[in-house]
């Protein structure tokens, strides 16, 4: 013979012994007083999570590029400035070693005259 329940008994299966728990206004325990708990809500994010990684990931690779371009230039400029600073102290140095080498040879030329008239000067007492 079949079991069944008195109808002053029905037990349903889905409904649980504490109780029916609304999912959205309680919480499964079951306890009525506690909220139920929803995902943190900002309302200001900072640019960083705003913009998804694949984004974030290529604006890092055009900043870097803009980067890696201003440093080419700078030492391009860099290189350039120490090309004509080397050029300038070249030519310098090559003024210098010039006027050096005609002051010697202006002295030279002086002790020269100084021992042509000597000896003129000999030349013209022995007459």
């Amino acid at each position: 013979m079949e079991h069944s329940l008195p109808s002053t008994a029905k037990v349903e299966p889905k409904i649980a012994v504490g109780g029916e728990v609304e999912k959205i206004n309680r919480r499964v325990s079951g306890k009525s007083w506690k909220l139920q708990k929803t995902a943190t809500g900002r309302t200001q994010k900072s640019k960083t999570l705003r913009n998804s990684w694949a984004k974030r990931s290529e604006e890092r690779t055009k900043i870097n590029q803009v980067k890696a371009l201003e440093k080419q230039l700078k030492d391009e400029k860099q290189a350039a400035k120490d090309r004509k600073r080397e050029i300038t102290l070249e030519r310098k140095k090559i003024q210098e070693e010039k006027e050096r080498m005609e002051a010697l040879a202006a002295k030279m030329s002086a002790k020269r005259l100084q021992r042509l008239r000597k000896r003129e000067a000999r030349k013209k007492a022995r007459v």
